[in-house]
């Protein structure tokens, strides 16, 4: 009994302590500063964000600018480079470099490029094919542009296949580079020169099935493998039941193949027209496919008379804004009160009405933001593979996802008010406070076009008077 009082007396003393310092127990913590909750309004706007949507076909070497992308509402553009001169010879020093003051130009507009190289572009495909390299050539050109991959990958979007026959579709080639052993040869190629935070889109889904019988599946999504890299393009999307040969010759299998990897590599492309009976592009069916096959991107100029039909048909502005990812805030709950030292804790409600997830690594934050001085202290809540703290997870099909918010307050913050706001900035070092490459959420009243961060609508105090736990984690505002 002695030691029982004893005991009671300690932690009576501990307690008092406690209230008096200002710290008490986590369960004491929520019940002084309760996360509130706010909810907010989905837009209907149209509007730009970055890696998505319709694209426009650019000189990569030839503009002289390519600002008129973005002027006409466009983020992504596609860049053609032809190699119909050096068939026979290295790429050129001159060329290497145009091809770089080309990507600073990409960089200025705000834009991000899908890069294809190509030997020939014709009018016809004769039946011995169209010139292009030998395969030493086409591999020795790979390794000369690898350097030029690795300098400029913040603004490449994807790489397609590209060098192999007719326009650089994988085939119609002269040489034999369309057959598997050097379809293989310089995917692998393409892979090794460029960095590993981008990937390779190829025309046939049956000539990644070559390359990767089995599908790729989740739990290796993202990871960096080869696999996990490669995506597909498709050149000749809706025009007839195989997509002018997409998924020829076994169409339910290739289909389902595109459709299972879909979720976790690059999808996108162009329609076309081969067989104007057989056209598929009617609103219903376009939606669906796109939704289907999680498509990233399409071209707003080829076939115009299937983008034409859209408008007509009144599914243009869907399309456009459902093109790869549409991220809309549900609601917040976080606290309106946290100590200098302590933790701050809480979750956003976020929902994808896209058609996909972005499929370039995404950095995520939350973002405090002194009221009278500006002051920012920004807290990463990125979590590599996470379901719910990796926005390349953010599925259509996830629905509203649950994404944690926690760190720790510095000891040495400055005390006020702060706004809160959200910040998912492109992680490549020269972009990150670029606001045009910032993802911006679908919602009303929350955009800053001039910082790139999405505002919660809501202050927390910052204060030495507010109850608080001392934080011991790892993760801190900075």
């Amino acid at each position: 009994m002695k030691i029982a009082r004893k005991f009671h007396h300690v932690k009576s003393l501990a307690l008092i302590t406690a209230i008096a310092l200002g710290y008490f127990p986590q369960d004491r913590v929520n019940s002084a500063t309760s996360p509130s909750t706010v909810t907010y309004t989905p837009s209907s706007e149209n509007f730009m964000n970055p890696e998505r949507g319709f694209m426009y076909n650019v000189g990569l070497i030839e503009d002289p600018t390519l600002h008129y992308v973005r002027i006409n509402g466009f983020t992504v553009a596609r860049a053609y480079v032809e190699l119909d001169a050096y068939r026979q010879s290295p790429l050129s020093a001159d060329f290497l470099e145009k091809l770089r003051q080309g990507f600073q130009r990409a960089r200025a507009a705000g834009i991000k490029l899908i890069v294809r190289f190509s030997y020939n572009t014709p009018d016809s495909i004769p039946p011995e094919g169209v010139p292009d390299a030998s395969i030493n050539q086409v591999l020795q050109h790979i390794e000369q542009l690898k350097p030029v991959f690795v300098e400029n990958s913040d603004v490449i979007l994807v790489l397609q296949g590209g060098f192999i026959g007719a326009w650089g579709e994988w085939h119609g080639s002269a040489n034999g580079l369309d057959s598997l052993e050097n379809r293989s040869r310089i995917a692998k190629a393409l892979l090794a020169a460029l960095p590993s935070n981008r990937s390779l889109q190829i025309r046939y889904p049956e000539y990644i099935r070559d390359i990767f019988p089995q599908p790729l599946i989740e739990a290796a999504a993202f990871r960096g493998s080869n696999q996990a890299r490669t995506g597909h393009h498709n050149d000749c999307f809706l025009a007839n039941p195989t997509d002018g040969g997409t998924y020829y010759p076994t169409i339910a299998l290739f289909r389902s193949y595109v459709a299972n990897i879909s979720p976790w590599v690059p999808i996108g492309g162009d329609t076309c027209q081969v067989t104007p009976t057989q056209q598929r592009t009617d609103c219903v069916t376009t939606q669906n496919e796109l939704a289907l096959f999680h498509w990233s991107y399409l071209s707003a100029t080829w076939y115009k008379p299937n983008v034409d039909r859209w408008k007509r048909e009144g599914c243009y502005n869907n399309i456009y804004q459902k093109l790869g990812y549409r991220l809309q805030l549900i609601s917040s709950s976080l606290p309106s009160g946290v100590r200098p030292g302590s933790v701050f804790s809480g979750s956003l409600k976020i929902k994808n009405v896209g058609y996909a997830s972005p499929f370039n690594r995404r950095n995520l934050q939350v973002v405090l933001r002194h009221q009278q001085t500006g002051r920012l202290y920004r807290l990463s809540i990125l979590k590599l593979h996470s379901k719910t703290n990796d926005p390349r997870f953010w599925l259509p099909e996830a629905g509203e996802v649950d994404v944690k918010v926690e760190g720790g307050i510095p000891a040495n913050a400055v005390p006020g008010n702060y706004q809160v706001l959200v910040n998912l900035p492109d992680p490549m070092p020269n972009l990150r406070n670029n606001p045009l490459y910032s993802i911006r959420l679908a919602n009303n009243n929350t955009w800053e076009a001039q910082t790139g961060f999405n505002s919660l609508q809501r202050t927390v105090q910052v204060d030495n008077s507010v109850a608080g736990f001392a934080y011991t984690g790892t993760v801190w505002f900075r």
